[in-house]
């Protein structure tokens, strides 16, 4: 089971192209595009990869054969809406939309969990397929902003990889891993957050 990028909800990338040149000390627009294009978008889905959760506000799409017994786990994390779950029931051709108010989203930082609510499970339905969106707010994982920037400046620092056609997920790890650590999101001491 994985997630389709349907289409992106915002116009832009999370970072910009003034955040990269000052990270890398940039005083002239020379290299705008090759920013704008490449590293940035890189360094965004370099961390989504790593964290397991979407940081560009998207709409996906899921399909899964049968409901689980208990919550299903969707393949991102960070999903903000669930749009709609569309099932075909076993015993016939047709398919039906879950009314919201049978389950519920749950937020466990890294993982978002599809559960039903109340005593009745999931119908028995194959051919499952369920729509939402999902991205993260910035300003509430500073440490997923700052890992982007270490991940953008290394690209810009070693651009001639992308040359040869070598991907952005072989920056070192260290502190800039420590930024996007894959489980429960918590927030720390000073405010800030970050997959731990």
């Amino acid at each position: 089971m994985a997630a389709v990028l349907v289409e992106y909800l915002d116009d832009s990338e999370p970072l910009t192209f003034k955040d990269v040149a000052a990270q890398c000390r940039i005083d002239d627009d020379d290299e705008r595009d090759f920013i704008e294009r490449i590293v940035i978008p890189s360094a965004r889905q370099a961390a989504e990869s790593k964290s397991g959760a979407a940081i560009r506000k998207a709409r996906y799409v899921e399909r899964i054969a049968v409901f689980p017994m208990q919550a299903l786990s969707l393949s991102l994390g960070q999903v903000v809406r669930v749009e709609s779950v569309v099932a075909r029931i076993s015993s016939s051709a047709a398919t039906t939309t879950l009314d919201v108010s049978t389950y519920e989203l749950v937020q466990l930082g890294r993982e978002s969990l599809l559960a039903p609510l109340g005593e009745c499970p999931w119908p028995n339905a194959t051919a499952v397929t369920i729509t939402y969106q999902a991205g993260i707010d910035l300003s509430r994982f500073p440490s997923v902003r700052s890992w982007m920037l270490l991940a953008a400046a290394w690209a810009y620092d070693h651009r001639e990889l992308f040359a040869k056609g070598q991907a952005l997920t072989a920056m070192p790890g260290g502190y800039a891993a420590r930024c996007l650590r894959p489980s429960a999101c918590r927030r720390g001491s000073d405010g800030g957050g970050s997959f731990e």
